[in-house]
């Protein structure tokens, strides 16, 4: 299919500039991001990406669904990094804790032989700041963005614990989401103007 071909020489591209980190998740185009994304990276190219994809399950059985289906759609071949997805609503780190998710995860984490555990979430710092004491993550994928410094701020509230709990923080939503041709919805929606590129004329003068 075309849609397969370009997708797929897209991330060829993206590869030979020198883009390395590769995201992903279980839910993803019902499971399609994943799928061209292990197409794309047989090969000596896996080796060459860090390779993350997000678990979206909301249960141990799930969750071990999820692994395997991904690990199948990625030409079973472990991500390097290997996410809860979405960690958005207040009683999320309540309810992973009560139900024994985090303790039952290992399983499925040795299955993956994933090098590290993380957890993203972009409706509340709160939340995401109460997932902290229940594992020892290795990062936490958060927004960051020039309106996230007035509301509801993950850079003030939770980006300086993960710091201090060496946490590896990685950044998201930097433009609010949308497409680079509108600019980002915080460029498209007007909250932030598109900075216009200055320059310099030269203009000739004569010497009296």
């Amino acid at each position: 299919m075309k849609e397969e071909a370009d997708a797929i020489q897209l991330m060829h591209a993206a590869l030979d500039a020198g883009i390395t980190f590769f995201d992903n998740a279980w839910d993803y185009h019902e499971g399609r991001s994943e799928e061209l994304m292990g197409k794309a990276l047989v090969g000596g190219k896996r080796d060459k990406v860090f390779l993350m994809t997000k678990n979206c399950a909301r249960d141990a059985a799930g969750t071990r669904q999820h692994l395997e289906d991904s690990l199948r759609r990625l030409q079973n071949r472990p991500p390097r990094l290997w996410q809860f997805h979405e960690i958005n609503y207040d009683n999320d780190p309540e309810c992973w804790s009560k139900r024994g998710r985090l303790p039952r995860r290992s399983r499925p984490r040795r299955r993956a032989k994933s090098a590290s555990s993380a957890y993203t979430g972009h409706k509340s710092p709160h939340i995401l700041k109460a997932m902290l004491p229940l594992h020892a993550w290795d990062t936490c994928q958060l927004p960051i963005n020039v309106s996230d410094h007035h509301y509801r701020s993950f850079r003030h509230e939770l980006l300086p614990e993960l710091l201090n709990r060496n946490i590896g923080p990685i950044g998201m939503k930097s433009l609010g989401g949308g497409n680079m041709e509108a600019g980002g919805k915080i460029v498209a929606a007007g909250v932030a103007p598109r900075k216009k590129r200055s320059g310099t004329r030269c203009r000739s003068r004569s010497v009296r």
